[in-house]
């Protein structure tokens, strides 16, 4: 019985050897990795002591130095058909079937914005780009509202394209997300 215990014992350590595993003993100070050779305990040392300074040390870089970045997020995305009038627009005022969502955009990029061009599509087709002169804070945000009508209360999709400097005056530009504009 002692001697199958035994057995069975030095079996169970060959295959947990050969599975991978990691074995230590406390009076050998060496890791055994199956396949590999013993690590001594002065090499463990040597593997966790910190990576010696350059010299020169280089300087971190400081907040702010890298490029802005804008995100554009908009709620609700699919938009519910309104039929509030727009009476301020004259081209709104003779069509009926409306749509307001809010177009989000934050600067990700840790650097200020500023927004000198937007271009909007409505079912593919783009509008004139106009120059929204929107100044975004360093990871800050700002809302803009957006309205749609049209002649027709069929569903509609709608996108827009924003681009301009950050404050290091690097050029940038983002595609918001497509907004589906819901049937009446």
């Amino acid at each position: 019985m002692r001697i199958s215990a035994l057995v069975i014992a030095s079996f169970a350590a060959l295959a947990a050897i050969n599975c991978g595993s990691i074995e230590s003993s406390p009076t050998v100070p060496s890791t055994v990795v199956a396949g590999r050779r013993p690590v001594t305990l002065e090499q463990r040392r040597r593997a966790a002591a910190p990576a010696p300074t350059p010299t020169p040390t280089p300087t971190p870089p400081s907040s702010g130095s890298g490029a802005g970045a804008v995100q554009v997020t908009v709620s609700p995305n699919p938009v519910p058909f309104s039929g509030q009038p727009i009476t301020d627009i004259a081209t709104c005022a003779t069509r009926p079937n409306t749509w307001f969502y809010d177009q989000i955009l934050k600067e990700t990029g840790g650097v200020a914005v500023t927004v000198t061009r937007r271009v909007d599509t409505f079912d593919g087709a783009a509008g004139a780009a106009t120059n929204p002169n929107l100044r975004i804070a360093a990871n800050g945000s700002t809302t803009i509202r957006t309205r749609w009508c049209s002649v027709s209360a069929a569903a509609h999709t709608a996108q827009s394209s924003f681009s301009g400097t950050d404050a290091n005056g690097k050029t940038w530009s983002v595609t918001g997300p497509l907004v589906r504009l819901n049937a009446k």
